[in-house]
């Protein structure tokens, strides 16, 4: 029995049709070939690793391997990008809620002041004058 003819009839890729270039890749599974700029683009919104891979019809491992830089890339993108639109709202549209937010936590504000005053005691003198 040869079993090569019958595993590529049950794998729906027929001797005739495979390139040239497959039938040299050597053996394991043929390579994917991903959307580099559609990667990114996935990143750049945060989507997570797992759900770029479900989209992109691949493993998580695959995308972790072959297209490190372009997740890492996507993902520092969409940060810029929406620290550029927080910024804008607070600055030219004066968005009070966003420059308080902004003023906490890049400027280091808060709502209470701390201070080191508030946990000396305050002195007291009592009044010995009993008339």
């Amino acid at each position: 029995m040869d079993y090569g003819s019958s595993y590529s009839s049950l794998s729906g890729v027929k001797e005739r049709e495979m390139s040239e270039d497959s039938k040299k890749q050597g053996p394991g599974r043929p390579k994917k070939i991903l959307d580099s700029d559609q990667i990114r683009r996935l990143a750049e919104l945060q989507c997570t690793r797992q759900e770029i891979a479900y989209i992109m019809n691949c493993s998580v491992d695959t995308l972790a391997r072959h297209h490190k830089d372009d997740l890492n890339a996507g993902i520092a993108m969409g940060k810029v990008r929406l620290r550029r639109a927080m910024f804008r709202n607070a600055v030219e549209k004066d968005n009070a809620v966003i420059q308080i937010w902004l003023s906490k936590n890049w400027l280091g504000y808060a709502d209470s002041p701390v201070s080191d005053e508030d946990s000396l005691v305050l002195p007291w003198e009592a009044d010995n004058k009993a008339e």
